[in-house]
């Protein structure tokens, strides 16, 4: 089985998640248990940084899209920033680039995040 990691932390009030190996259906539950945990935490401006992340199944992604209405009602979002081509064409192939914000680097991703707070 291929490994999968999970870890987080707070960034100028975004919690990130860092993703790194295979998110396959053996390891969605992880992932699950993190975001959940998130947003129990009240952080709604949720980052997904797949700048390690080497493959994603479509379990992996429902876990996202499982919670992005949550999310948006609570006035945050969900962001992805530094996929690699292959992850970012898996997302793009069922449309997820038209419902998320995809972002070149978390940098940009937490300004961009920023601008959002200051504008509310």
């Amino acid at each position: 089985m291929k490994s999968f990691q999970i870890r987080s932390k707070i960034v100028s009030g975004v919690a990130v998640l860092y993703l790194k190996g295979h998110l396959d259906a053996h390891q969605v539950g992880r992932f699950e248990k993190e975001l959940i945990r998130t947003i129990k935490d009240s952080n709604f401006n949720i980052l997904i940084n797949g700048q390690d992340l080497n493959y994603i199944t479509s379990a992996g992604m429902g876990i996202i899209m499982g919670y992005i209405d949550e999310v948006r009602e609570k006035g945050g979002d969900i962001k992805l920033c530094s996929l690699n081509e292959r992850v970012h064409e898996t997302f793009d192939l069922v449309g997820f680039t038209e419902i998320y914000d995809f972002v070149a680097n978390e940098q940009a991703a937490i300004e961009k995040f920023s601008k959002i707070q200051h504008q509310a």
